[in-house]
């Protein structure tokens, strides 16, 4: 936000704000920074009887830059980060959660509410998003798309006639159509400098109809009608036959291997088989000393392990992706995990290794605060969680979204996004936690060959059960105890 004698001028995210900011301070002597990317509500009471300045940008138009803008390496935003599921997620889902993330369904709530968990109380020092935790929390009761719910935060009263709202794709001429309009002495000036300057901060995208298929063309329409129909934009498209350039990789390293968690077919959880045995393991994990417990010094490296303690199976200080370290005590619970280790390589086909393994213990009343992992090797995996002693007063939250993971159950998480677990019992919580590394994500020479595989059906046919497509590894849905590819989903 800046302002001057004759008008104060409101930088709204990706409308060319960057540009109009450098020729307004080149231009008008005395203008002043209230702030960056500050909204409407938090104009200084001296100039508020002043007129607004402001660029609208077709909705559609506006979602793809944003994205294409967000896949920079130097550009950290927290709102991109949570919505693209700790860099999971592709252009499309990430795009279609920031549409519908003033909605009130179960997954824009849980975004919010892990966007209120890391946003700032203030805009004081902004650099980027522009949010804080209380506008998080007042966009519930938004009945439209974020795009409309930012532009409307940023400048206050849309019928105001005090406001002066350019478009985007006329940035020049209507800016400074505005600026006659207002009699700023400095048009002139600010003019001659329009032509000399080039364009600041742009994203590299082509033309947005290029990247949007029917149902997120329909989604855009449907809830930023609001801005649609009030300034009169219509979808456009090229007629171009030149393919889109490609949005960088956003993962980790900016390798773009194939890799996600949970194979993408799930946001924070996945259930890969509900009922492992844990008898023996309870068993040998009663006799273990207290002091054993300590010596990982897991709670003294890392902050927010610090009511945790661990035992380390399979594991390296350096967290290196290749040939991990087998500890003494994986050697002690072999026989017992054994059966678990077989249904997790089974599960991947064998088509990687166990990098590794440790019982995590959280002490009754502890928590693990909001994190998110961020070496190679602890994103470029599968994380796999096995409660062995919980209750359910044990809370995991990931992404906002929060479960009770049961005794016995066998999850694959999203550790690349924001996780946190509060145990609410007086009971410690103990999880047997293990990383399991495809060969996609490991340097050639490091690899582990695969498992030799029949070859795949034609989707047509693909076993299911009762018209529900079931993975082959998991347990059948008639209840038999057997896994689906020995029961229902055997080939007949």
């Amino acid at each position: 936000m800046i302002t001057t004698d004759k008008f104060v001028f409101v930088h709204m995210h990706k409308t060319g704000g960057q540009s109009l900011g450098h020729i307004i301070e080149s231009c008008i002597p005395g203008m002043r920074h209230i702030g960056y990317h500050y909204p409407y509500e938090m104009l200084p009471a001296e100039y508020s009887k002043l007129p607004v300045v402001g660029m609208v940008r077709n909705p559609w138009d506006w979602y793809i830059s944003w994205y294409a803008f967000n896949t920079r390496q130097d550009v950290g935003n927290p709102l991109f980060f949570i919505l693209s599921d700790g860099f999971q997620a592709d252009y499309r889902s990430t795009i279609k959660n920031l549409v519908k993330l003033c909605s009130d369904d179960t997954t824009s709530r849980n975004y919010r509410r892990a966007l209120i968990d890391i946003l700032p109380d203030t805009l004081q020092n902004n650099v980027g998003v522009g949010l804080t935790k209380d506008s998080i929390r007042s966009m519930g009761s938004a009945d439209c798309g974020y795009y409309s719910w930012q532009f409307q935060r940023m400048h206050g009263d849309l019928d105001n006639p005090a406001l002066h709202i350019g478009r985007f794709e006329n940035l020049q001429q209507d800016f400074l159509s505005i600026m006659h309009e207002l009699d700023v002495n400095e048009a002139d000036a600010m003019q001659a400098r329009f032509d000399n300057t080039p364009r600041i901060n742009a994203s590299r995208h082509s033309h947005y109809s290029k990247y949007l298929d029917d149902e997120l063309r329909e989604l855009i329409a449907e809830n930023d009608a609001l801005i649609i129909d009030r300034y009169g934009y219509t979808f456009e498209t090229e007629d171009s036959d030149e393919k889109p350039i490609e949005f960088p990789s956003i993962q980790i390293g900016y390798r773009n291997d194939g890799f996600h968690k949970m194979g993408g077919k799930e946001r924070n959880f996945m259930l890969m088989k509900p009922d492992v045995d844990l008898t023996f393991i309870k068993r040998k994990l009663a006799k273990i000393p207290e002091r054993a417990w300590h010596g990982s010094g897991r709670e003294q490296t890392y902050e927010v392990h610090k009511q945790t303690q661990a035992l380390l199976l399979i594991h390296d200080e350096d967290f290196r992706h290749y040939n991990p370290t087998y500890h003494d005590l994986y050697t002690e619970f072999r026989r017992e995990l054994q059966p678990i280790f077989d249904f997790i390589a089974d599960y991947f086909d064998h088509d990687g290794f166990i990098v590794r393994a440790l019982f995590a213990r959280l002490a009754g009343h502890g928590r693990i605060d909001t994190h998110t992992d961020g070496l190679y090797s602890l994103l470029k995996c599968n994380r796999i969680h096995v409660p062995i002693i919980t209750n359910d007063q044990v809370v995991f939250t990931i992404g906002g979204e929060q479960k009770v993971l049961g005794e016995g159950e066998m999850w694959e998480i999203n550790n690349a996004t924001l996780h946190a677990v509060d145990n609410n019992s007086d009971q410690d919580r103990i999880h047997l936690i293990v990383d399991w590394v495809p060969n996609c994500t490991v340097r050639p020479e490091d690899r582990r060959p695969p498992r030799p595989t029949v070859k795949k059906q034609a989707a047509s046919s693909i076993p299911s059960y009762n018209g529900r497509v079931v993975g082959r590894n998991q347990p059948c849905p008639c209840n038999s105890g057997k896994k689906f590819k020995h029961c229902h989903g055997a080939p007949r």
